[in-house]
Parts: structure tokens; sequence; C-alpha cells
């Protein structure tokens, strides 16, 4: 499959209750988007990135740096959301520390 069909392939896949699929779900779309910095796969992982589970918005903070690799600003408006999203999570205490290590290695 092409990778602008993936994003709304796993969009079910995103919703479902169970945080294992969740985080395939991250998984998936951060793989076969990467660097491409498509908005349709942004607008996937940037929800996620504020899941009750700590290891779904781990994924979606990671799954973000893959997709958005390699971008600008001007390129992309969705490269200043996440950079600050990632500094707000790695200077909050408050963070679990498996959700604030996806913003590290983002």
């Amino acid at each position: 499959n092409p990778p602008e069909k993936v994003p709304t392939l796993v969009a079910l896949l995103a919703e479902s209750y169970n945080p294992h699929v969740r985080y395939g779900a991250c998984t998936a779309v951060a793989i076969a988007c990467a660097g491409t910095a498509m908005p349709r796969a942004v607008s996937l992982l940037e929800p996620m990135a504020k899941d009750p589970s700590d290891f779904v918005r781990q994924g979606a903070l990671m799954g973000l740096a893959m997709v958005l690799q390699q971008e600008t600003e001007a390129h992309s408006p969705a490269v200043k959301r996440v950079r600050e999203l990632y500094a707000t999570m790695t200077g909050d205490k408050h963070v679990p520390v498996l959700a604030k290590s996806g913003a590290i290695l983002g």
C-alpha cells in the first residue's frame, strides 16, 4: 500500500478500546509515513499523544517524531506544535516516565 492510505486504514484501530491496538496503530503510521510530514498522519497521532494510556502516548510521540523528521516549521506548521508538546511533556514532573521517554526519544 502507498503510505498515503495507511492513516485511513488504521484510523478505526486508533479508536480501539484496547491500548495495545492503539499503540500498534501509532507504530504502523510511524513506519509507513516516516519522513513524509503527511498531515493525515499527524492529525491521527496528535490526539493519541494525550491518550490515557502511558505507552500509547509514548508510541504517538515517537510516531510524530518519525513522521516529522527532517521537516522545518516553514514546510510543515505541525512541527512547531509538536516541538511545544515535547517541551511541555519533558518539563512537566507529573507526566509518567513512560510517556516522557517518548517525548525525549522524539
